[in-house]
């Protein structure tokens, strides 16, 4: 039987204090060239997409012990995805930070096949940094019921992928979701939780705004997001009768060995 994966969190709003144990409990990745991959998605702001405050005070802690650059794509259905990047919040932050933004969609991307089988093209640029450290909200999904940590890795493919993934039914989309996580996998994942959208994951698409109160960190994807199942249940009426295994995307990451089902929880206080 697999050790169970840590989760460490937090339940207090102020994010500072919580982030500054995060990066002391895993200061030794946290070093050489470190990709920060939020959850941007539109111009919508935060819950829909990282919030600023957490952005920006991470960037203070790591800036001292690495080299830094962030990125993401937004959603596949924008008919003007570089406008929804253009006077976003966390880009902003970045130009003020000096810290490079990327835009996936417009730089480098690479082809290759998933565990699954799946031919899928993605961002070039994680493979040249030493760690991907993902920024997710967890929030419920429209389509899938639940988008947390693997469902963040959506961001690295290709436009034409994800609006395949998305429109061409759920199945592929949950194969894109499992398959990208394969190919491109983060060291560490920072879920918040404290704020949440239910109903759908953006305010444009009927999407809700709820306290959530959890900030959650591990390295752990599928743990992370079978934990925050349980917690997301707790207030969106969706899951009420629903389990973690029949979300068929987080079922079968668990099954391809992505993460472990099996986790511990501690409170950093």
């Amino acid at each position: 039987m697999a050790q169970a994966s840590k989760i460490y969190f937090s339940r207090k709003a102020e994010v500072g204090p919580f982030l500054e144990k995060v990066v002391e409990v895993y200061s030794a990745r946290l070093k050489g060239r470190i990709l920060l991959k939020p959850n941007l998605v539109s111009h919508e702001p935060y819950p829909t997409t990282t919030d600023p405050d957490l952005f920006r005070t991470l960037i203070h802690l790591l800036k001292p012990k690495a080299e830094l650059a962030a990125g993401d794509a937004c959603a596949a259905d924008l008919a003007r995805p570089e406008v929804a990047l253009k006077d976003h919040a966390l880009l902003k932050i970045s130009r003020e930070e000096a810290v490079r933004f990327y835009d996936f969609y417009e730089e480098e991307m690479i082809e290759k096949e998933s565990g699954l089988g799946d031919v899928l093209r993605f961002s070039a640029l994680p493979a040249q940094y030493d760690l991907v450290l993902s920024l997710p909200v967890l929030k419920t999904h429209i389509i899938l019921l639940l988008t947390g940590a693997l469902k963040n890795s959506i961001g690295f493919l290709d436009r034409k992928d994800r609006i395949g993934g998305h429109f061409q039914g759920i199945p592929r989309l949950e194969r894109s979701i499992v398959g990208v996580n394969q190919l491109v996998r983060p060291g560490l994942f920072i879920v918040d939780f404290r704020e949440t959208l239910l109903n759908a994951n953006e305010l444009r698409h009927g999407g809700k705004r709820a306290k959530g109160g959890w900030i959650l960190a591990g390295e752990d994807p599928v743990a992370l997001d079978w934990f925050g199942f349980s917690l997301l249940k707790e207030i969106e009426p969706r899951l009420a009768v629903k389990k973690p295994e029949d979300l068929p995307y987080l079922d079968l990451a668990a099954k391809k060995g992505l993460g472990n089902k099996e986790f511990e929880l501690f409170e950093l206080v």
